[in-house]
Formats: C-alpha cells, sequence, structure tokens
C-alpha cells in the first residue's frame, strides 16, 4: 500500500484562464503515476464546488499532500463555478489529521499559509505570480521531491528541495528571453514571491519517528505512580474514580494480567479505550447539569423562573439527541453555555457542583480540541498511526492530572428489600449498594459496610426519589477526618439494573442515550459497550404505562419491575416539566 496520498485540485476560471494550468496538473499526474508504488492520488480537475466538498469529505481524513492550483483572491480560492472561502478551507487543512504538506499554488495565497499553523509544510506566494513560473516551480519542486527516498518526513530535506527548485528558476527560467539586468531584476521578483513556512511543533506531532516498542505500558505506570505519591494514594489509581471512569481506565492499569495485554500497546484497543473514557467522562457533566438544575428547583422554587429559555432549548436538545451520534464535539459548547447560567449562589453549599461547573466553563477550549480529535475528526482514520495514539496518551495524561476531583467520587445503588414485604407506621426500609467495580476493597468508602438499611418514613424524604436511585458521592477531608455524602442524585440518567436483584454484587450501569420524543420512549445504553451481547446492550423504556408492562429487558425480568420501584419516570417527568 503506498505509504502517501496525494489530493490535487487544479481549477480553471474560463472568465480569466490561466495557460499553463493544465500543463501543470498532467505533468504532476504523470510523476505520481511512475511513484505509485509510494504515492496514491486523487486528481481533481475543473470539478467545481461540488466536487471539491465531496471528494474533500472523503479524503480529508487521508491525505498526506494538499496541492491547489488556480485564482485566490478577496479570501477565497476561486474553483471553476463558484469560490471557496478560505476560512473554510483553513480549518479543513488544519484539521485534517495526517496532512503534512499543503502548497497552494495562486496569487498572494499567504492569507492561508500564515493561518495553517497544523500543517507541517506549507508553500505559497505573497504577490501575484505568473502562470507559466507557477507552474514549472510547483512541478520541478514535486520532481526533485519524490526522487529521494525518504519524500516527506524530513523538514530540512523538503526546505532544501524547496530551494533547489527556486535555485533552478533562478539559473534558468525560459520565458526570460533577454539575460539584461533588468530582466534578471524581474526575475528576482518572481522569486520573491514563494514562501515555505515549516511548523515545527506540527512536525514533531505529525511526523515524529515512533518506534514499536513505544513504553505504553512502562510511561503509563510511571504516570500512575507519580500521581499515587503526590496524593499519598494507596490502592492503585482506577480504584478512585467513579464506576462509568475506573472501568475503563482499569483495562489500562492492569499491567499484570497476560490477559489484557492488548490494552498495553500503542494500538487500536488502546486508542478506544482512551477514547471511551472521554466519552464517558463528558456524559458525566452533561447529566450532573440536569441533576444540579433539577436539585435547585426542587428547593428554590424562584430558580425555574430565572432560568434562561435558551438554556431550556439546549437541555431539550441534548435530551433528545443520541449519544451515539457522535455529537460530542456540539455538547462541548453546549455544557460550558448551561453551566455559566447557573448561578453561584446556589452550588455555593456543594463542592462537587462548584467543581462540575469550573470544570465545564475553564476547560471549554481543552474540551473541543479533545472532542475533535477522539469523536468527529478521527473517528475511523485513526487506525494504524502511531502519532494519533500518542497524541491520544498526551490527552489522556492530561485528563489524569488535571481533573483531580473525580478521584474523590464514588457511585452508589439504593435498591428495596423490605417495601414490598411490609410496611409499618409509614415506614421503608431500603439497602443502599455499595459495590464498586472492580469488585476489590475500594477506599473511597472505608467504614461503610457493602449493605447498609436506611429505614424513613413518607413524611420524612432523605433521599430524593427514595428507591433504585443512583448516587453519585463525595468524600472530603473537614478537620483531619473523612467525610462522605451523598453529593448529586443522578437518577434517571444512569440506571444500575442489577438493583433489583437481592443477589446483585455489583453495579450494572447504564445511562440515559436519549428521550425520544416521537415514541415517547427512553433509551438506555450500556456503559461498558464492549463486554456485553447485543442484546444487553439496550433498554428500552415507554412513557406509557400500559406498554411499560410489556418491556423486558433481554433477561427475563420486566422493566417494569425496575421502573415502578425506581419511580424513574416521575422524575424524568419532573425533568421534561422543568424545561419545556
Amino acid at each position: 500500500m503506498a505509504a502517501e496520498y496525494f489530493v490535487g485540485i487544479f481549477e480553471n476560471d474560463q472568465q480569466n484562464p490561466l495557460n499553463h494550468l493544465d500543463a501543470e496538473r498532467k505533468f504532476i499526474d504523470d510523476l505520481l503515476l511512475d511513484r505509485k508504488e509510494k504515492f496514491t492520488k486523487e486528481i481533481i480537475s475543473n470539478g467545481g464546488v461540488d466536487e471539491f466538498i465531496n471528494k474533500g469529505t472523503k479524503l480529508t481524513n487521508t491525505m498526506t499532500i494538499f496541492h491547489f492550483s488556480g485564482h485566490q483572491g478577496d479570501g477565497a480560492i476561486q474553483l471553476s463555478d463558484e469560490v471557496f472561502n478560505n476560512k473554510g478551507l483553513i480549518a479543513i487543512l488544519n484539521n485534517a489529521p495526517k496532512l503534512k504538506i499543503a502548497f497552494i499554488n495562486g496569487c498572494s495565497t499567504d492569507a492561508i499559509i500564515n493561518k495553517l499553523d497544523k500543517v507541517p509544510i506549507v508553500i505559497g506566494t505573497t504577490t501575484p505570480v505568473y502562470d507559466h513560473f507557477a507552474k514549472t516551480l510547483s512541478t520541478r519542486f514535486y520532481e526533485l521531491l519524490l526522487n529521494e527516498d525518504d519524500n516527506i518526513n524530513n523538514s530540512d530535506l523538503i526546505e532544501s528541495i524547496f530551494m533547489q527548485a527556486l535555485g533552478f528558476q533562478q539559473g534558468y527560467y525560459k520565458e526570460d528571453n533577454q539575460r539584461s539586468s533588468m530582466a534578471l531584476e524581474e526575475l528576482s521578483k518572481k522569486l520573491d514571491n514563494y514562501i515555505i513556512k515549516i511548523n515545527k511543533d506540527a512536525f514533531k506531532e505529525k511526523l515524529i519517528e515512533i518506534p514499536d516498542d513505544y513504553p505504553i505500558y512502562s510511561g503509563f505506570k510511571k504516570l500512575e505512580q507519580e500521581v499515587r505519591q503526590e496524593e499519598d494514594l494507596d490502592e492503585m489509581l482506577y480504584k478512585y474514580y467513579p464506576y462509568f471512569l475506573c472501568i475503563h481506565l482499569y483495562k489500562l492499569s492492569d499491567y499484570e494480567d497476560d490477559s489484557n495485554s492488548k490494552y498495553q500497546k500503542l494500538g487500536a484497543d488502546r486508542f478506544k479505550t482512551t477514547r471511551r473514557i472521554f466519552n464517558e467522562f463528558l456524559k458525566f457533566l452533561k447529566f450532573s447539569s440536569y441533576s444540579i438544575i433539577w436539585s435547585i428547583s426542587k428547593e428554590y422554587p424562584e430558580f425555574v423562573k430565572e432560568l434562561d429559555p435558551k438554556v431550556k432549548e439546549v437541555l431539550r436538545n441534548n435530551l433528545t439527541m443520541s449519544w451515539q451520534l457522535n455529537d460530542q464535539d456540539r455538547i462541548t459548547d453546549d455544557l460550558a453555555f448551561i453551566y455559566s447560567n447557573i448561578p453561584d449562589d446556589y452550588l455555593k453549599d456543594n463542592s462537587l457542583w462548584l467543581e462540575l461547573k469550573k470544570c465545564a466553563v475553564e476547560n471549554k477550549k481543552d474540551f473541543k480540541q479533545v472532542s475533535d480529535f477522539f469523536f468527529t475528526q478521527h473517528i475511523d482514520q485513526n487506525q494504524g498511526s502511531k502519532q494519533l495514539y500518542v497524541k491520544a496518551e498526551s490527552f489522556l495524561r492530561i485528563f489524569l492530572k488535571r481533573f483531580r476531583f473525580l478521584r474523590s467520587l464514588g457511585i452508589e445503588s439504593i435498591y428495596d428489600v423490605f417495601y414490598y414485604q411490609f410496611k409499618y407506621n409509614s415506614e421503608r426500609s431500603y439497602v443502599i449498594n455499595k459495590s464498586y467495580y472492580p469488585i476489590d476493597s475500594r477506599p473511597l468508602l472505608q467504614g461503610y459496610e457493602t449493605g447498609e438499611i436506611l429505614t424513613m418514613t413518607d413524611k420524612k424524604v432523605t433521599i430524593d426519589i427514595n428507591v433504585h436511585s443512583v448516587y453519585v458521592c463525595k468524600s472530603e477531608i473537614k478537620d483531619g477526618m473523612l467525610v462522605q455524602y451523598r453529593a448529586l442524585n443522578m437518577s434517571p440518567f444512569y440506571l444500575d439494573i442489577n438493583s433489583t436483584s437481592v443477589a446483585a454484587d455489583k453495579i450494572k450501569l447504564y445511562y440515559l442515550d436519549r428521550y425520544h420524543q416521537t415514541g415517547n420512549k427512553l433509551i438506555y445504553e450500556a456503559i461498558d459497550m464492549e463486554s456485553l451481547e447485543d442484546k444487553n446492550k439496550k433498554i428500552t423504556v415507554p412513557r406509557n404505562p400500559i406498554l411499560l408492562e410489556n418491556q423486558s429487558n433481554g433477561n427475563g425480568s420486566t422493566v417494569k419491575l425496575i421502573e415502578e420501584k425506581k419511580k424513574l419516570l416521575d422524575h424524568f417527568n419532573t425533568i421534561w416539566e422543568l424545561i419545556s
């Protein structure tokens, strides 16, 4: 398979034709054909804006060289039928994950190349250029480049090749028939039009040579040891995270398990697991915002009137938008907007709520970058790219070092053992399930029994929703003592389907993927998708009580047994009414 992918766009304007553009295209096309063992090519000639967009959509994440020849001016490149805004082209090229060289061969293209700071090698012009000169320089540059075995993986080599191409032009330019001093002066002006820009940081990121034995195992283990030493942690790092995060961090941290070795290598399995960590983290931030708003509205009814209608619209849209559609790039902007519209006065008594707001608002730009990397630009194109795998590791390091507050959280599930057996003087008894994944001792909740019986009355509700709820627990050190409390009720956004079984020994968490408005139903997805059978990955909960009776969760027990006790729909209805 060819190592490089060349995408060439050659667009002529019939009203102002470039006489040598077609010759340039043909020369480069033939040149690449002779090097087909190393170069795959896609040459687009006068395809217009539709062809540019259609082919660009397919090739943006594959190309390693992008070349444009044609007119440029007034903030746009000229295609054969319409113009294409420079701003759009810059965004495409800056976010092309494998792009190494961009050659924008037109008049005064420095407005483009100066903003291509994420492309390792950029070539363009500072003033209008002559058609024939543009053709001869680009063809000679590619001819020299393709003669090198190393091709385009060495910035110093590429720069020297570019200077050689200019040198051949300086020495002899066939349209310059006179060799007078004036002719030489004009030639120098033509040469000075072209510039090359080397973006060193982009080169390090995209073109760095990664050895096959890249030290993932030792590197991640060293990072974990640093964090544990800095924070005086006794257990392995993943055990300090709530279920939806630790279940994936566990795979990256289980160094001693030979069967788990695929996650200790620089490859697709580890990349997908790292991506899932960010997926679950953004999801947690999203559902936390709903839960905080719901909790505030219960205690402060006036808050509902203060809630910006635009916030309600964003909340509604995100409840009906499936997480599986890879819309995480959109939720990063929405999260900052939602949290910024929750006044601190309502958050000041809950440290976790304040931390969540700070996290969403202050890290908006970084979240957007990570989301673009993992979910938008690189969903399928990351396979086989060591550079992208290493970049994923850098994001993982940032996550572990920056979001320390996550290590003080735990997930707790509440399930009813006695309520349907007896009810005495309006009293009800519940069991709090404190099993975590993995089923090892967890330092977060030391001193708590696995099954804690809670007795409460109908008149005094000490826990929201009461039955089959999923909580985020927070631990803090106050006056030298470890204090733990239930900081956030996440029902109905997280659902523990094991909570219906007294024999359940660990939490089996599902999250609310979306509210299906047309079908009037809630659709849940399993947290640990890859370890479950297809039939167990999804639960559908209709809001129609009659339909609810006939639903099954895939292993025999009806969803009604889950939802009737959990009162999940009551909670969801409250949320929906709040934002409608």
